[in-house]
């Protein structure tokens, strides 16, 4: 049985990858936002290359980034004939038109192929592409040149085996970037190509999302390892920025406005890595860390105060303190939480007292105002069903799906779907999640393995 009840401790959106500076140079807003400090033997490898004559410096093989594509499992296997014969007959007719394979592999295809949920298929996509650049099956190991496109392919193909819950993979190919700390990763090492430019190719967005992929691996301890690393790095580039210093520790003068810019980009690039160390710690119920970075974050002068004690509400509630969730939640209104999140916090303190009557009327008055909310819609089913009203929360999932599938077909809706089904018939609970499957199918070419599993079982 499987019931999920949504409770979004952190939300990425809190703390922003970019800050919107005001109107300033092209090249300072690429200096700020490629701004990294190398390790140490990184920077004596990119000293080397900027004063040895272009040729004669050959740095050891070791210090190298180089990665390539490995063969994906193939699934049908796992999931079984039933599932691939359903998938394959609702996806027939899209198979003719728009998932047919591109004989001339580019950009904008991917994209095209991610918006219209094809995964597998941008995961195949970026394989041709990263072919293109010598980085395709097989090169795993050999030296390459590195560009600011080739790391965003590989940052799009990683972050899609992620998608696909395809972790194995995803593990395996991203061992040679390590935590991007190798110094052709950087433009120092290149300086034929990006003259005196300086900085990280990769983004930082990549960085984060290397940091992250062991704790989808089973590996959360080596995620906060790499995400306390992360942090430490952005706390040496705030400081050198106070001390009048750029980012990397050069001795390079920056106007007051550009260095005001610097520190907010920089600030709210530490806050969202302190979100990923918060969640990182939730997974593995470390609850106590949680709560203290979440408090440090609290004590900042910066906005959202009132999202950041919601957050600490709710994290008391996983950890069965509901008066202290309710402690939380009353201060977060002090500070402006209204409307939406102040009905959810009500609804999820309903769900914890057990009161799933009250925790309905919360979730029907917070999807009223915002309909399209996933999370909402999913809660309330879930409190229907412990509030013995089954028929009625298949209705409304269903109701929700068949008004907005595009959006509304999510794993966990679909996932809770799925047992409502299973206890209301067997037999017709069956056909119903076949049927849920085929629509699943002609709304996103691909459907979570997660799923797959589910329908089948």
């Amino acid at each position: 049985m499987f019931f999920e009840v949504s409770v979004n401790l952190i939300s990425r959106k809190q703390g922003p990858d970019t800050h919107i500076p005001r109107v300033t140079s092209s090249g300072e807003a690429e200096r700020r936002r490629d701004a990294w400090i190398p390790m140490e033997k990184t920077r004596q490898v990119l000293v080397a290359k900027a004063t040895i004559p272009t040729g004669t410096y050959k740095p050891d093989i070791g210090m190298m980034t180089m990665p390539g594509v490995l063969l994906d499992e193939d699934i049908e296997d796992e999931i079984g004939e039933p599932i691939v014969m359903c998938c394959r007959e609702a996806k027939e007719g899209c198979r003719r038109g728009s998932l047919t394979p591109s004989l001339t592999p580019n950009e904008r295809r991917l994209k095209d192929l991610v918006q219209m949920g094809a995964f597998g298929a941008a995961i195949n996509h970026t394989a041709m592409l990263l072919t293109l650049y010598g980085q395709g099956r097989g090169r795993q190991g050999h030296l390459t040149i590195h560009t600011p496109q080739t790391l965003q392919l590989w940052y799009i193909r990683l972050a899609l085996l992620l998608k696909t819950k395809s972790f194995a993979v995803a593990q395996a190919e991203a061992h040679p970037f390590s935590q991007l700390e190798k110094p052709d990763i950087f433009y120092q090492y290149y300086p034929e190509s990006y003259g005196n430019r300086t900085g990280s190719m990769a983004t930082f967005s990549f960085r984060l999302l290397l940091a992250e992929l062991p704790m989808h691996c089973g590996k959360p301890k080596d995620s906060l390892r790499r995400l306390f690393c992360m942090w430490a790095a952005i706390k040496k580039m705030l400081n050198n920025l106070k001390g009048g210093f750029c980012e990397d520790g050069s001795n390079i003068e920056l106007s007051d406005a550009d260095r005001a810019d610097s520190l907010k980009l920089w600030s709210a690039r530490e806050a969202k890595v302190v979100y990923s160390i918060i969640n990182c710690a939730c997974s593995i119920k470390d609850y106590g860390l949680a709560m203290e970075l979440l408090g440090q974050l609290i004590k900042r002068d910066e906005p959202p105060k009132h999202v950041l004690l919601s957050a600490l509400g709710r994290l008391n509630l996983q950890t069965g303190n509901i008066g202290g969730a309710e402690v939380c939640f009353n201060e977060a209104y002090l500070y402006g939480s209204s409307g939406v999140r102040e009905l959810v916090d009500r609804g999820l303190l309903a769900i914890a007292q057990k009161n799933y009557e009250e925790a309905c009327t919360c979730f029907q008055r917070a999807s009223a105002l915002d309909p399209s909310n996933i999370m909402i819609l999913n809660n309330l089913g879930v409190c229907m069903f412990y509030d013995g009203r089954i028929k009625e929360a298949i209705a409304l999932l269903e109701a929700a799906i068949a008004s907005n599938p595009v959006n509304t077909l999510h794993e966990s809706i679909v996932l809770n779907l799925c047992s409502l089904y299973d206890l209301q018939s067997s037999k017709k609970g069956i056909m119903k999640k076949f049927a849920l499957l085929r629509q699943i199918s002609k709304y996103s070419a691909d459907a979570p393995t997660t799923i797959l599993e589910k329908l089948y079982g």
